[in-house]
């Protein structure tokens, strides 16, 4: 109820949470540069980006392991940059869980409280209801040894939740773990923050998790957040060829702005492909030179040449991957080799589907274009 009322009385707030020019070096290497973003009550915000981009770094600026070279740090309205982290009312679940292997999960779990001098039936209760939250009632008797690496890691979550905290950082929390079991931690992480409404920071390099789990995605490179949307804007409408091509698969395209259409729309040089009308969003002039990004499912193939709505080429299919759900195809056109993933597969399809060598269309609607500057 405490954790709940805590949640209402927040969520209003735009920026909860906030990191304001963040800059971090370690000797030569600037790892984080000029970070600045807020986080809002109660959503689940994630930190997405390869290996090394400083995503980690900026967890640990958050929950105070870390001091910034410059910069501020501010929860609640407050400057923390300063704070220790035990007076943060900020907890860090890690990837490796952190569990003490002496304990049982009980104790595991209570050793928050306890340490802060509750009294122990009110420990007991608190604990009881963690407990019932992860599922976890029969195992409250088990060392850490002997339950799976998706019970340990409810365990953490649980041992970090039960402090109350304002902000909970999980750092890569399901990286040790086989595909399903992520999958299934996903949806119990999803479940959790629904039932406690904690704010979240989730840093993970799997676009899948960020996608699944967040409401908003901040996308690092190099230590340089490019972009910071909700899963749908940055992967339909990425600022950046870095962002396209990271949050899941696409097509480039070299090409040139021909000249502007009626309304938001340009004519596109796909060299060696045609001209065809795109979407301008980054509101490009004529004669500027772009990237084309089109993600393989936006892609249509069709025997003859479709309707003249549609952008289409002709094209020779060269690879063929079925995939169980979906088929993948490989096609080519000039010296142009693209990705394409067609509809779901079905026991009953009422058209031939195109085999290795066949001539095909490929076509796409203008809106499904991405249009960036040449970086």
């Amino acid at each position: 109820v405490f954790v709940l009322s805590l949640f209402y009385s927040y969520r209003e707030m735009p920026d909860f949470f906030e990191l304001k020019n963040i800059v971090k070096s370690f000797g030569e290497n600037r790892v984080v540069k000029g970070a600045n973003f807020g986080v809002r009550c109660g959503e689940v915000f994630s930190l997405l980006g390869p290996s090394g981009c400083g995503k980690t770094t900026i967890l640990r600026i958050a929950g105070g392991f870390e001091d910034p070279d410059s910069g501020t740090v501010h929860l609640d309205g407050k400057d923390i940059t300063d704070m220790p982290p035990n007076k943060r009312k900020i907890n860090t679940v890690f990837q490796n869980y952190a569990l003490f292997p002496h304990m049982t999960v009980y104790d595991n779990i209570a050793f928050g409280p306890r340490t802060a001098g509750i009294d122990e039936k009110r420990v007991g209760e608190m604990v009881e209801e963690m407990l019932k939250m992860i599922r976890l009632e029969a195992h409250a008797a088990s060392k850490p040894e002997t339950i799976s690496g998706g019970q340990k890691q409810r365990v953490a979550i649980a041992r970090a939740l039960i402090n109350q905290p304002k902000l909970l950082l999980l750092d890569e929390p399901l990286a040790a773990l086989d595909l399903k079991l992520r999958q299934y931690m996903l949806l119990e992480l999803d479940r959790i923050h629904d039932e406690v409404g904690t704010t979240f920071i989730y840093v993970t390099h799997d676009q899948g998790e960020a996608m699944s789990l967040s409401d908003r995605i901040a996308v690092m490179n190099n230590g340089v957040i490019e972009q910071i949307g909700t899963p749908a804007e940055i992967y339909e409408n990425p600022r950046t060829k870095f962002v396209a091509s990271f949050l899941g698969d696409t097509n480039f395209f070299n090409a040139k702005v021909e000249s502007l259409l009626d309304g938001e729309y340009c004519k596109v040089d796909m060299f060696g492909l045609g001209e065809f009308p795109s979407y301008n969003e980054h509101k490009l002039n004529a004669g500027a030179k772009v990237t084309v990004s089109i993600r393989p499912e936006k892609f249509r193939i069709f025997d003859k040449k479709p309707d003249a709505d549609l952008n289409s080429f002709e094209a020779e299919v060269i690879d063929i991957v079925y995939q169980g759900a979906q088929t993948r195809y490989w096609v080519k056109a000039k010296d142009h080799r693209i990705n394409i993933v067609t509809q779901h597969n079905r026991c009953y399809l009422d058209y031939k589907q195109p085999t290795w060598g066949d001539k095909v269309w490929v076509a796409w609607h203008r809106d499904d274009v991405t249009t960036l500057p040449e970086e």
